[in-house]
């Protein structure tokens, strides 16, 4: 364990300057604060694995830090192409086991394997906070903050983690579809606090995935 944690302080050095300096023709997008890499492109890393998982979780691993992947984070696959496909390896990111959303890692791949971009959300490091409220409490104070609220579906809840772009808190994500004000609604409430961090409807933006 103390071997893993140092192998990844090492790694970790390697943010945002050590990918420009390593790949000066990269093209980057930075997190409001600057500290971290939300896009990279523009540039080529070849030889990192035998497979586009392989080689994404070397590059990754290296670049620890650029795109703010912590010590307690867990990459867990979720799509990759065949050796010797180009494609996107799509990865999800945890925390005790349960998922970071909206910060998925895609890293694009080529035939030869090659790294050549990582898309992904700002997640500035791991977690803080506890898992204090119970799904119920969640769901109620979802159904509060919209006034003159008709659901037509039974509420669905899943905890997890999300990103303000300053700190990663726990939440409860809350989808659930409404007649009125008419929508599918997705609403993150503070796992720790109850306070509701975001409200959405998913049928304007057109996805409900994480």
């Amino acid at each position: 364990m103390i071997e893993a944690l140092l192998l990844w302080a090492v790694m970790a050095q390697a943010g945002p300057a050590a990918l420009r300096t390593d790949f000066p023709g990269v093209e980057t997008s930075v997190s409001t604060s600057g500290e971290r890499l939300t896009h990279a492109s523009g540039f080529r890393a070849p030889g990192l694995g035998e497979t586009p998982e392989a080689a994404a979780r070397a590059f990754l691993a290296r670049y620890a830090a650029a795109f703010g992947i912590g010590p307690k984070q867990v990459l867990v696959l979720q799509a990759a192409p065949a050796s010797g496909q180009p494609g996107a390896v799509r990865l999800e990111r945890r925390i005790d086991g349960l998922p970071i959303f909206d910060g998925d890692i895609v890293v694009g791949v080529d035939t030869q394997g090659a790294v050549f971009l990582v898309n992904t959300g700002d997640i500035p490091g791991d977690g803080a906070g506890r898992f204090r409220i119970s799904r119920k409490v969640a769901i109620d104070r979802a159904r509060a903050a919209i006034q003159g609220l008709e659901t037509t579906d039974t509420p669905r809840a899943e905890r997890g983690w999300r990103s303000d772009g300053k700190v990663v808190r726990p939440v409860w994500r809350v989808d659930f579809a409404a007649a009125r004000p008419p929508g599918d609604w997705r609403t993150f409430v503070d796992a720790e606090t109850g306070k509701v961090l975001q409200r959405m409807n998913l049928r304007m933006f057109g996805t409900t995935g994480r």
